[in-house]
């Protein structure tokens, strides 16, 4: 982003949704997202945009609706960018006081045009003015010019604190209306009204509504298993691909096969499990070095999760006559710029040239079209949220494994030490991560709890300030208002972007989704991403993933829900607001649906 546009953004993104701008003639800056441009009848150009709120504060709602000039059906003429169906259900089902539409005039015409519905944009120099009784915004003159009016988009991954806290309560509120099974028609334009007009809308797919079940047990032929540990086990070979527990069930002291897995997660199986493995249970693979076994060999590489994390590939005359060519299991990954370019040195670029059969591939939220902050812009979030809380104590709830670094850089960079509960501190050491840079703050203390068991102190000596690290916050749009704690957001799972970009790289003949069940037409994307993708083998494919109709769910707005969540993640105090979902089979899909598990 240029120094301008940032100096521009940080102008539009002091925009406070609890003042009312337009008590007088006045001229204000924003940034918003774009809901949809439309035409009018007298060929007026209106942007039309949303910040996931009311335009001005709660006790002026009544009278600033009926102020507001919103574009009726008698106005409505066309859509030059149609709004994405999911901004359009949240403000048809919210009503029109969110929406804030501005009519362009000039050089900012062109502007808008170019546009795309859920872009975010900063606009400078809006002037709104009550005219009558009716209250206008208007954009006019040149763009830029010596008041520096206009609009520009801007990029998702930028650092405003602001802009962040206004996306994601975009994200949040839109994430409400993602499984909204109604279909809504703006201006009470019907179906058969549509071939006689320029709208497009954006429609749901009836293939969403056929889902199949995860390949949460990976099972190659009669020989390999991934991340799927049974002391009864046939499988001569039992590969691990990172140290979370729900990836390694089924190890423990008693486990009577060698587990194959990265260095790092050997050194720290022990603590992860809870008990010592026998010395010759964990066999450690140095990362981008073929091992060879008995017809087959396998490679691990970076996976980017967790510390540890890795992918493998497979390869090998036995691997060719089970699956008719070369593997990958990606196990948890997250494909994020800086990770993919790798694939484009010598490091990793012999995987892009590998065509590879079947792909085992983590989709944890590949149903939730939104963009990921960047874990590098995480961690700037997280330390501007500290620094401006200077007096209060800081409590950060993590799990045992995962974001180590983010700890140690935040620890290094404030130059204060972080106190990290005594089960997460012994991984960290022995992965080799330091959290007491510096000196002791005499005002405060930072601290990482147990993020499942700690709870708020009844009584407060001073301040504490909760900052909850996560993604899941941003997507599923599950936190009540008043709750008071932070949410930086941070995810080192791929979003659905990076997943296809990712798949652009590879060839591949099968896709086997392995963190939630998945409908048809998520699966139909993801095979069209290959590099190889043809229509033939898409159905024969489509064939080989048995589909059945998706049980209707009771959506709560503000409430998480099971079929939101990877499968194993569920939280049992959710349990009341559970209906049925494919995540519910304990012990597999019912008989119709063939078990995606044994590949061979």
């Amino acid at each position: 982003m240029s120094k301008l546009l940032e100096k521009r953004l940080n102008a539009c993104a002091k925009f406070d949704d609890n003042k009312y701008y337009t008590e007088f003639q006045s001229y204000y800056n924003i940034v918003a997202q774009v809901h949809s441009v439309v035409l009018t009848v007298r060929n007026v150009y209106v942007l039309r945009v949303w910040r996931g709120s009311s335009f001005g504060p709660k006790h002026l709602k009544e009278r600033r609706e009926a102020q507001m000039c919103h574009i009726d059906k008698e106005m409505f003429g066309s859509y030059i960018v149609p709004p994405d169906i999911q901004v359009m259900r949240i403000i048809e089902r919210f009503g029109k006081s969110d929406l804030i539409e501005i009519v362009v005039y000039d050089d900012h015409i062109e502007t808008v045009k170019k546009l795309k519905s859920l872009d975010f944009v900063a606009i400078k120099n809006v002037h709104a003015y009550v005219k009558g009784d009716n209250l206008t915004m208007t954009l006019h003159g040149e763009n830029g010019g010596k008041h520096d009016r206009g609009i520009w988009v801007v990029p998702e991954n930028s650092v405003n604190l602001n802009f962040q806290r206004m996306k994601t309560q975009c994200a949040e509120w839109l994430l409400i209306v993602q499984s909204d099974p109604n279909e809504y028609r703006e201006f009470g334009i019907s179906d058969s009204d549509e071939s006689n007009s320029d709208v497009t809308l954006i429609q749901k797919d009836l293939d969403e509504n056929q889902i199949a079940k995860a390949c949460n047990k990976i099972v190659i032929g009669d020989h390999i298993s991934v991340d799927y540990f049974q002391q009864s086990s046939k499988c001569n070979y039992h590969f691990l691909t990172h140290a979370h527990s729900e990836h390694c069930r089924g190890i423990n002291a008693k486990f009577p096969h060698k587990v194959y897995c990265s260095k790092e997660t050997a050194k720290i199986l022990n603590l992860i499990v809870g008990e010592p493995l026998p010395e010759d249970t964990i066999q450690p693979l140095d990362l981008n070095i073929p091992y060879k076994f008995e017809n087959f060999q396998v490679t691990a590489i970076d996976a980017n999760h967790c510390p540890g994390a890795v992918m493998f590939v497979f390869q090998g005359p036995l691997i060719d006559e089970i699956a008719g060519g070369p593997i990958l299991c990606t196990g948890d990954f997250r494909a994020e710029a800086s990770y993919m370019r790798q694939f484009e040195n010598e490091k990793l670029g012999w995987v892009k040239d590998i065509s590879f059969a079947r792909i085992y591939l983590d989709n944890t939220y590949f149903s939730v079209d939104v963009a990921f902050t960047s874990r590098e812009i995480s961690e700037q979030l997280l330390q501007k949220e500290i620094m401006n809380h200077p007096d209060a104590d800081i409590v950060l709830p993590l799990h045992q494994l995962g974001q180590e670094r983010i700890i140690e850089n935040l620890s290094y960079r404030i130059y204060e030490p972080i106190f990290v509960y005594p089960e997460k501190l012994a991984i960290g050491k022995v992965l080799g991560f330091f959290y007491e840079y510096g000196i002791a703050n005499q005002k405060r203390q930072i601290q990482v709890v147990e993020k499942r068991e700690w709870t708020m102190p009844d009584a407060l000596g001073k301040p504490i300030i909760v900052i909850e690290v996560t993604q899941v916050d941003h997507l599923y749009g599950g936190v009540s208002e008043s709750d008071p704690n932070i949410r930086v957001p941070y995810s080192d799972h791929s979003s659905r972007e990076e997943i296809l970009k990712f798949l652009e790289c590879f060839q591949f003949n099968e896709i086997y989704p392995t963190s939630k069940s998945y409908s048809k037409a998520e699966f139909k994307t993801m095979m069209q991403a290959g590099k190889t993708f043809t229509e033939k083998n898409l159905e024969k494919q489509l064939e080989l993933h048995s589909f059945v109709e998706k049980t209707p769910e009771i959506r709560i707005p503000g409430r998480f829900h099971r079929s939101d969540y990877p499968e194993g993640e569920w939280r049992d105090d959710q349990e009341e607001y559970m209906v049925g979902d494919l995540d519910e089979w304990e012990e597999g899909p019912p008989e119709t649906v063939p078990e995606p598990m044994n590949m061979g």
